[in-house]
């Protein structure tokens, strides 16, 4: 009899021996599938803010820059037969795609040979128009999935200089930093954005604004898109109270070019100082 309750003991012990490991192998499993689904998810970020501003450079040099193998000048480029086929040349290769840092995406975006070129044949307001041009780069639309891609703006866009650029003169850079403003303008980018990174991208577009008043309208847009995703209460009791004037400026458009710059600078700095 006490050699029947020992065996039924040891019975026992075994079948919770094996469900502890078998719980332990499951555990370590969901940990594992965990871990390599955080390393997915970090692909191309790990690396991110390697930036370097050198004096004269527009815009700062990034530690994985994308060099596009095919450019105008080029044999292929010239004899590309067609628009799509010019577009390929301008696609990141899959490999680096998912393994550039986000901040190699908006360089890689920014520096696309045609980045600037199809934005002058829509008739669309400011911010649509870039909409429809971001679409055209797969760096653009990895970047839009990218939950870093507003840090990644930010540091980027406080590194750009605008004293090599002359607001007056509407050329290829201007243009680049036009592109780059109206990045603030995707609500891709913005849902994934802190306050206080909100308020941080309002600054440095406030300080460059000061620098080139007279292309005003270039920093206003992004502003009203930040304001109004922190849901910034001044903004949109304004937005409710003012329908038509409110979605010509989301759009792109003033209704009343001086009356809104002014109410926006004013919103945007009471917003950094809240």
């Amino acid at each position: 009899m006490k050699t029947k309750r020992i065996i039924i003991l040891l019975s026992f012990i075994a079948f919770f021996g094996c469900q502890n490991n078998q719980l332990t192998e499951e555990k370590a499993d969901n940990e594992l599938a965990t871990e390599q689904i955080l390393n997915e998810e970090k692909k191309g970020e790990e690396k991110d803010f390697v930036l370097t501003k050198l004096s004269g450079d527009c815009f700062p040099v990034v530690g994985d820059k994308y060099n596009y193998p095919i450019v105008p000048g080029m044999i292929e480029w010239q004899t590309a037969n067609s628009t799509d086929e010019i577009m390929k040349f301008q696609q990141l290769p899959e490999d680096v795609l998912v393994s550039i840092s986000t901040t190699g995406l908006v360089d890689a975006l920014l520096f696309a040979p045609t980045f600037t070129s199809f934005y002058h044949l829509s008739n669309d307001a400011t911010a649509l128009k870039w909409h429809k041009q971001y679409e055209l780069f797969n760096s653009a639309i990895e970047l839009f999935k990218r939950k870093n891609a507003g840090d990644a703006l930010v540091a980027y866009y406080k590194l750009v200089s605008f004293d090599c650029c002359d607001p007056i003169i509407v050329n290829e850079t201007y243009m680049r930093i036009v592109g780059l403003e109206c990045l603030f303008t995707k609500n891709d980018i913005l849902d994934n954005m802190t306050h206080e990174l909100k308020k941080e991208a309002i600054a440095a577009l406030l300080a460059n604004y000061e620098i080139r008043q007279d292309d005003s309208q270039n920093s206003i847009f992004p502003m009203t898109y930040i304001l109004y995703a922190d849901k910034f209460e001044p903004l949109v009791k304004y937005a409710n109270e003012n329908e038509k004037e409110f979605q010509c400026l989301y759009n792109g458009y003033f209704d009343d070019i001086e009356e809104q710059v002014d109410l926006i600078i004013s919103f945007a700095k009471n917003f950094i100082n809240i």
